[in-house]
């Protein structure tokens, strides 16, 4: 009889103990403040008070940004044509709705290096083929900033010359379209870490300021084939991965005595 009383009282005391841990994480569920929806309607956001969560008014712009600061992202909007678009305010103009593209689109046409590496007739076509599906950013295969050592104090007719050896070779460069791969926002910061801050199209090139074309098609024969193995790799393995053989062999390639002016 005396053990049987125990078991009970000590089935009793387990069975409440769940329950207080299982009350406590309810409270705590209902304490925390859930994030922001990722994608909402286009209906619900309206550039005059009484949108989304007041969106359009200052006081609201300041409380998005206090959750970016939380590590919180910014709700975008869906339109009817299916096309993602975010909210921009900057305390000037009105409160408004832009399309996603367009204004990354701006950002890419800014940037002057990116520019001198891109053909005049396929300018503000970079992200034409970008899917509208959020957290998913556009990766130039090849990196804007590992060749702007090679076009650094060349004008528009001599870049245009560069940028036709690099096409002979199979390889698209700067903001065209052809030049875009469109990844996931963890897989697009994997390629980064595991290509540039190793060795493969690294950015840190010193300037061929004042080089002839010759003398430049030599390093650029060199990027033609950090581009293709960089390439092979992630075809080969399906993933963004180096093997320590292909850094060594990198390594190697750009350290080469006769190539002291890449460095």
């Amino acid at each position: 009889m005396p053990g049987h009383f125990v078991k009970k009282v000590v089935k009793q005391v387990f069975k409440k103990g769940d329950e207080v841990v299982q009350t406590a994480a309810k409270k705590a569920a209902k304490s925390t403040p859930k994030p922001p929806p990722r994608v909402l309607p286009k209906a619900e956001y309206s550039g005059k008070a009484g949108g989304h969560k007041g969106f359009g008014r200052f006081k609201a712009d300041m409380a998005v940004r206090t959750d970016q600061r939380k590590g919180l992202q910014k709700p975008q909007f869906r339109g009817d044509d299916g096309r993602l678009n975010y909210h921009q305010f900057n305390g000037k103009k009105n409160s408004q709705l832009r399309d996603l593209n367009d204004k990354q689109q701006e950002v890419l046409n800014r940037d002057q290096k990116g520019k001198l590496q891109t053909k005049r007739e396929v300018r503000g076509s970079f992200l034409e083929d970008k899917p509208q599906v959020v957290d998913v950013d556009s990766h130039h295969i090849t990196p804007v900033k590992s060749l702007a050592f090679l076009f650094d104090g060349l004008d528009e007719f001599e870049a245009r010359k560069l940028i036709n050896y690099f096409e002979k070779k199979g390889v698209y460069i700067g903001n065209d379209p052809r030049n875009a791969k469109h990844l996931s926002q963890p897989d697009h910061t994997s390629v980064h870490n595991e290509y540039v801050k190793k060795s493969l199209l690294k950015y840190n090139h010193a300037s061929l300021k004042g080089m002839s074309m010759k003398d430049r098609l030599k390093f650029a024969k060199v990027m033609v084939d950090e581009i293709k193995q960089a390439n092979e790799i992630v075809a080969k393995y399906n993933s963004p991965a180096m093997t320590s053989k292909e850094f060594a062999e990198s390594y190697d390639r750009v350290t080469r005595p006769e190539l002291a002016g890449y460095e």
